[in-house]
């Protein structure tokens, strides 16, 4: 065999290897994220992805590829190419001639995105790309159909099929920004002298650009958003360490190494778990007791008191269905417990129906409750209306938009027992059921607005003086803002989510306070404050009372009932003598 021909055999097995570097998947159970495996994705936006360039396993060699082979003809007769930076495993100045360092790092940041945000795999290709100056580098493609296409963005072509390969257009559009910040990085590394010698040099990790950097120094950076499933929610930090020898750190594998780890929102979200199922344990307490207290007493079973008995029902059911939720899906997800939500059961997807069923249950009694409220105060003359009206506007909407919400969910986006409703998604299936609750809080808005004019009115026209009234007025107003729902305009705007993770945590402890405890505020104000309520307990006490051995009334000492100087039958019971005292 000639020389020429051994030369060339060796650089294409140096491609080969090169390629098997790169197209080797993870091992499950070594991301840098939040789960204990690659397959498992956690409900809602916000965790480390799975295959992080920090922490991506493979069972190839850990030692980097070497330089590609060129002859020393064209080496001598060609200008240099310029090159950009990429580190991680290749560790290498990646020429940009034809787009090169364009393509393999844009492939990377493909290769980066977890497995459950792809609709399908695209068929990867390997080929040999030979660059103006004689060198031999490894090229990653992709082929659809008989066609063969580069991860370029600027090709509408081919990212139409990346995008069609993704499972949304916000996975798509996390993806781009990877790419183009990788080529924002290169123009960066071209456009600025190098630093010191010594330097840990300036590179693209897959995911972020950074510049170089003095020995024994670390740099913090805002963890990117295409490190999440879905939206980040809040803003955390990673770092990056140069050695003191200047070279990045590496792992064990010799790859270098990001901490991506500290970008895991698993706390985060835990921590908002377990406050959640405490808010509504409290509402349980409060709200069972209320619930049988209007079911007991006779003397309560009247429209009114019916139909605050639904409203407590309807909270009852979404505080107990959002803790089974929270127990049973979305905790053991996260802590590596369970992989139901993988499963995508039937028994998980009926789960969450009803949390959404009950959920929205709540917004449409609050509605029937202003309703029922602004006709007794409007139209006072009128009373209360029919009964059967508040029941379907309480209880026919929620399972009408929730059985919607899930047929469409079956249809369109059946994964993870239908939670994470990713506001990012294309279909936008969150707005059938939560527009109708912006419309609810609009319409008691301007009930309570209404409400507040006529007893204003009302309260001048008996002699009473104009301050006096508006206080009074604006009081009961006040009063009625929790039955309402207007408590919900607190936590209306979010906050965006490059707010550090700590003040986003306060948001949602209040907001996860104020409709959590909701149960907790409407038993007292429509049970244990109200006076006929109190009444009938007071009554019910007094009678149980009175019946207990202990509570027999005081009687002063009589000789004839006192039986302990009897010694024989005398054919009178204690009982008889007993009675005879009054």
């Amino acid at each position: 065999m000639s020389a020429r021909c051994q030369k060339a055999k060796g650089t294409l097995a140096l491609a080969m290897l090169v390629l098997c570097a790169c197209v080797v998947p993870p091992a499950a159970g070594q991301d840098s994220g939040d789960l204990p495996s690659t397959r498992r994705a956690p409900p809602t936006a916000g965790d480390v992805s799975s295959a992080s360039p920090s922490d991506l396993r493979s069972t190839r060699s850990s030692s980097p590829p070497s330089a590609p082979s060129s002859s020393s003809s064209s080496s001598s007769s060609s200008p240099p190419l310029k090159t950009c930076r990429m580190g991680y495993i290749i560790k290498a100045d990646l020429p940009t001639e034809d787009g090169y360092y364009h393509h393999h790092t844009c492939f990377w940041c493909y290769r980066f995105t977890p497995a459950h945000r792809k609709k399908t795999d695209l068929t990867l290709k390997q080929d040999v790309v030979t660059l103006s100056d004689g060198s031999k580098w490894a090229d990653f493609l992709f082929t659809v159909g008989n066609e063969s296409f580069h991860f370029d963005v600027d090709d509408p072509v081919a990212w139409g099929h990346v995008q069609d390969s993704l499972h949304d257009p916000l996975e798509a559009s996390k993806l781009e920004g990877c790419c183009r910040d990788a080529l924002a990085c290169c123009d960066e590394m071209l456009s600025t002298p190098r630093g010191e010698n010594g330097s840990c040099p300036r590179t693209w990790d897959g995911w972020l650009c950074f510049g170089d950097t003095a020995p024994g120094e670390s740099v913090s950076f805002t963890c990117p958003p295409y490190a999440y499933k879905g939206r980040s929610e809040c803003a955390l930090e990673g770092t990056k360490t140069c050695w003191g020898n200047g070279t990045w750190l590496q792992d064990a594998r010799g790859a270098e190494k990001t901490e991506y780890a500290d970008c895991s929102h698993r706390k985060y979200h835990l921590r908002n778990y377990f406050w959640e199922i405490a808010m509504h344990a409290v509402s349980v307490v409060a709200v069972v007791p209320a619930v049988c207290m209007i079911l007991y007493f006779r003397a309560l079973r009247v429209q009114r008191f019916y139909l605050h008995l639904n409203f407590l029902v309807a909270l009852l059911g979404k505080a107990l269905m959002s803790i089974l939720d929270l127990a049973v899906l979305r905790i053991p997800e996260y802590s590596g417990e369970s992989s139901v939500m993988d499963d995508n059961t039937a028994g998980c997807r009926f789960l969450v129906f009803l949390t959404k069923v009950f959920s929205l249950a709540v917004w449409t009694w609050m509605l029937a409750e202003s309703l029922y409220l602004h006709r007794l105060i409007v139209a006072a003359l009128r009373g209360g209306g029919k009964t059967w009206a508040y029941l379907l506007v309480g209880w026919v909407p929620p399972f009408v938009l929730s059985g919607a919400w899930a047929t469409a969910r079956g249809i369109l986006e059946d994964y993870q027992c239908w939670l994470g409703d990713d506001h990012g998604d294309a279909k936008d299936l969150y707005l059938i059921t939560e527009l109708p609750k912006l419309v609810i809080l609009v319409v008691n808005t301007a009930l309570l607005i209404n409400m507040t004019r006529v007893l204003m009115s009302h309260l001048k026209s008996t002699n009473t003086d104009a301050s006096t009234a508006n206080k009074r007025a604006v009081k009961a107003s006040t009063f009625l803002l929790p039955m309402f729902g207007l408590q919900f305009f607190i936590t209306f705007f979010v906050p965006p989510f490059t707010t550090p993770c700590a003040g986003m945590q306060a948001y949602v402890f209040i907001a996860t306070a104020i409709d959590g405890l909701q149960g907790l505020y409407i038993s007292v104000v429509y049970c244990y404050m109200n006076n006929e309520v109190r009444i009938q307990v007071r009554r019910s006490t007094h009678y149980i009372w009175h019946r207990l051995p202990t509570s027999a009334p005081d009687v002063t000492y009589d000789r004839r009932t006192d039986t302990s100087h009897i010694h024989s039958g005398a054919g009178v019971s204690v009982a008889t003598m007993a009675s005879t005292v009054d």
